[in-house]
């Protein structure tokens, strides 16, 4: 209604997935293009952060085709449409291999695809390419019932298709097609019969095929297994708030049909806007009717249909009780997160809504088919259809959907994206006081892609270890230090003009005159690496003239920064508080315990202070030795090497006490 002037839903995760797909786009079609398959530039120079969130891999051809005809803001939009509408048609092919009626199918599969729970969860884009999943669980159900080579190939191949167009609407598929097939088994034992035929006559060509799927497999989520091993898991309280309640099974979309009735839902539900996953009373009576169909009926059903209704109903008890959270001390799911691979990275668990109904929808549409064949009256069965179709749309509605106006964040994106091309090597944006952190992150970020320029700027999942955190701009002090040692070349630091930079430039660093301007935006530039100064401030209250050998003093000690450059407390460059004895002529006592580190308590900036209890180790020879006092940048320099002015004590290092 707004001629594709807005988007939905908020300017945060919606232009991130936005940019996941225009990262790959360039990736693929830009040679010159800065960043790498895994490695956005951004975060810059921290590598793979693409394995922070989803990377939308699986659809990203689609927003290609699109994006060869339009804008990457209208080719985004018509994406999302795609999608959906790519979802709606793979139901309802599954729902008509089965023989299900049109009318039932494009119930099943408007419910699939438009279903509330879907549009409001529609700013986090990656959950709506699930198109694959209708066709891996056809293959999956057919190699079941004939397990065959082609059968085997597909079901994985498609499994495959569906991580890599989300990796949570992936890692939910099989971990419910696990489900699915378990129960299948212990439905029909002949199942399990067949597999076994099945393999001893053709086992190589099932290791084979899925060896090959594991490959591809671990090609795709090796770099995300890399990742989980650097920066770790989500603690099981995250999933824990985001575990559905009983109550979020019955919350709708805001400003939905039945939002006043059942708005109340909502109260005391940690991360609410995660539970709204109610799908209409419309589902709960289908569900009734397939449960009456099953019990009373089952003989309007043939067999495959009973079957299969039995288990898609049991999968979807199975996944409703093993996801609940009973209380706080208690849910099924902390044992899945203990012990079934991936689950440690699933934060927001009541997104398993995207399996859990598929499996009722294909039970509820298998049974609602069968009945609706009974009835023998023509024009009954139009009524009844009718209503059907009415009540579907009607409850699905959502009048009031979240949006954002594009113009003006695309106006910011071209005046940094201007500044960006004017002689930068790497950019940093400094972020607008009066914006959501995240929204500034995210333009800086789309300016740099568009300038094709790197940008220390962030927004994903996570965060690199040692990075800070993305709510607060850098100093230049911490910025240069986030680059670390070796990078060179122009840092463009850009800001917004009603943002004071005094506390961001400092007069220490050789920052050009003549800064850039575009818009409401300028530019400063540095010369990377800095010239540094290794300049320090230490006070001590008392240094003994005479100490034992082999022996540990406590020295409380103050040290300032009067350095150009930020002394962290993290990373490979870290700096911390040491010393070094001289022996009689001059030269370096080596012994165990020379030189050890005291840490400092909290990163410093120039001209910040910090006490500490320093220790200082004895050499193990007795004699008369100088003591020097001093910092050190681990892997750059010791500041007294530099000419820093550092304290330097006469000490006698006795054998007696």
């Amino acid at each position: 209604m707004s001629g594709f002037a807005h988007m939905q839903t908020d300017p945060g995760d919606t232009r991130l997935n936005h940019y996941f797909l225009e990262h790959f786009f360039q990736v693929i079609f830009n040679r010159n293009y800065v960043g790498e398959l895994f490695s956005p530039a951004f975060f810059y120079p921290y590598k793979n952060v693409l394995t922070f969130s989803d990377n939308l891999f699986g659809s990203a051809p689609i927003y290609f085709i699109l994006r060869a005809f339009f804008s990457p803001e209208l080719s985004y939009q018509l994406w999302m449409i795609v999608v959906c509408v790519l979802c709606f048609v793979s139901f309802a092919v599954l729902m008509r291999y089965y023989k299900v009626g049109h009318i039932s199918a494009v119930i099943g599969a408007f419910l699939f695809a438009f279903g509330m729970p879907r549009i409001v969860q529609i700013g986090h884009q990656q959950l709506l390419p699930q198109f694959f999943t209708p066709l891996a669980f056809l293959f999956v159900w057919n190699f079941l019932r004939y397990p065959r080579n082609k059968p085997l190939a597909y079901s994985l191949l498609f499994i495959y298709f569906q991580v890599l167009a989300g990796i949570y609407l992936g890692w939910f598929l099989m971990f419910s097609l696990a489900i699915f097939t378990a129960i299948a088994c212990l439905l029909d034992k002949s199942i399990w019969q067949r597999f076994i035929v099945y393999f001893k006559q053709n086992y190589k060509a099932a290791i084979l095929i899925t060896g090959v799927w594991l490959l591809l497999m671990l090609g795709l989520l090796g770099p995300y297994i890399k990742a989980k091993g650097i920066l770790g898991s989500p603690s099981y309280g995250q999933a824990d708030s985001m575990l559905p309640r009983f109550s979020s099974w019955f919350l709708p979309a805001p400003d939905s049909f039945w939002w006043s009735l059942l708005s109340g839902n909502s109260k005391n539900l940690p991360m609410s806007h995660e539970h709204h996953i109610f799908l209409g009373f419309l589902t709960l009576l289908l569900i009734a009717l397939s449960i009456h169909t099953l019990l009373y009926r089952k003989n309007i059903l043939n067999d495959e249909r009973t079957l299969l209704v039995k288990i898609c109903l049991l999968v979807a008890l199975t996944i409703f009780i093993m996801t609940l959270h009973v209380s706080n001390t208690w849910s099924i799911w902390r044992i899945v997160y203990a012990i079934v691979p991936g689950a440690s990275v699933i934060r927001a668990v009541s997104r398993i809504w995207t399996v859990f109904y598929f499996y009722i929808l294909i039970a509820v549409m298998l049974c609602l088919d069968s009945v609706l064949l009974t009835i023998l009256n023509q024009r009954l069965r139009m009524i009844v259809v009718s209503l059907l179709c009415i009540g579907c749309v009607l409850e699905q509605i959502v009048t009031n959907s979240y949006n954002f106006a594009l113009a003006p964040i695309t106006k910011d994106v071209a005046q940094i994206q201007e500044l960006m091309e004017k002689d930068c090597d790497v950019a940093y944006v400094i972020l607008k006081p009066e914006e959501p952190p995240w929204s500034s992150q995210l333009s800086a970020m789309w300016a740099g892609i568009k300038a094709n320029v790197p940008v220390v700027n962030g927004y994903s999942g996570n965060v690199p270890p040692n990075y800070g955190t993305m709510e607060d701009s850098m100093s230049t002090p911490q910025l240069i230090n986030w680059l670390g040692e070796d990078k060179r070349g122009q840092l463009c630091i850009i800001s917004d003009k009603s943002v004071k930079n005094d506390q961001k430039l400092v007069s220490m660093y050789s920052v050009k005159q003549n800064s850039k301007t575009s818009g409401n935006w300028t530019s400063s530039q540095i010369q990377l690496p800095i010239n540094k100064i290794f300049s320090q401030e230490i006070k001590f209250y008392e240094i003994p003239k005479t100490v034992k050998i082999d022996s540990a003093i406590t020295v409380p000690v103050i040290v300032k920064n009067i350095s150009n450059f930020l002394w962290s407390t993290k990373g490979k460059y870290h700096t911390s508080f040491s010393y070094r004895w001289l022996d009689s002529e001059g030269k370096l006592a080596v012994f165990d315990g020379d030189g050890d580190r005291t840490p400092l308590p909290f990163d410093l900036s120039p001209t910040e202070s910090a006490a500490i209890n320093a220790v200082i180790k004895t050499p193990v020879k007795p004699g008369q030795y100088s003591l020097i006092l001093t910092m050190v940048q681990e892997h750059v320099a010791w500041f007294h090497n530099k000419q820093a002015q550092s304290p330097k004590f006469e000490v006698s290092v006795t054998s007696n006490s």
